[in-house]
């Protein structure tokens, strides 16, 4: 009886670890993405240009992780354990924004906030507020974000909504990343629009 026993075990354990096996066998890597700046223009040497402060202020907790999420229906998401972040979400948009708004402003002081090196007081501060940024895949990305603008004293200068969408040409994570690299192109040239006329009053 015992002996029976132990051999049902032994089965039972060493079904288990094939299944497990198996598990693995079929278990794929996931593939990492990054948001990608531009290529920054030529803004070594003396700096110049106007000191300019980004601060991030939040993006949807939806976002805050690493899987992509894309839309899959209304009111219906998609977190993809295959496709995912390579960095905090939140770090890659204040970097590429900040290298968008270097280029946009020809400047080569425009810095992420808090900063620790306070020496150069801001021309402008950016607090900005992400309330959707994700996509459709074969449909569009689609960016929304509430901007500010603060003057070197901290005075609120304006404040505005930008609701910005790319097209997605197929089912491809890639072809969804750079879209929404484009989404914030576009948002960053409106709040480089928006310093340089303020800029020139």
């Amino acid at each position: 009886m015992k002996h029976a026993r132990r051999n049902f075990y032994l089965l039972a354990f060493t079904c288990l670890l094939g299944l497990s096996f198996t598990g693995c066998a079929t278990t794929h890597a996931p593939t990492f993405y990054q948001l990608e700046e531009p290529v920054s223009m030529e803004l070594r040497g003396v700096e110049r240009g106007l000191v300019v402060g980004l601060e991030l202020l939040n993006i949807p907790a939806y976002l805050d992780r690493p899987q992509i999420v894309t839309r899959i229906a209304d009111h219906k998401l998609f977190l993809s354990e295959s496709h995912m972040w390579a960095e905090p979400l939140k770090k890659s948009i204040t970097r590429v924004v900040c290298v968008n708004l270097s280029n946009q402003l020809n400047s080569n002081r425009v810095f992420r906030l808090p900063r620790r090196d306070r020496k150069l007081p801001l021309d402008f501060k950016v607090t900005l507020a992400i309330t959707r940024f994700d996509g459709r895949l074969g449909d569009e990305a689609t960016l929304n974000a509430r901007w500010s603008l603060f003057d070197q004293n901290n005075k609120p200068l304006l404040t505005r909504v930008s609701i910005i969408s790319q097209s997605i040409d197929d089912q491809d994570y890639d072809t969804l990343i750079i879209a929404l690299n484009r989404a914030l192109f576009d948002l960053s040239r409106e709040i480089a629009g928006a310093i340089n006329h303020l800029q020139s009053e």
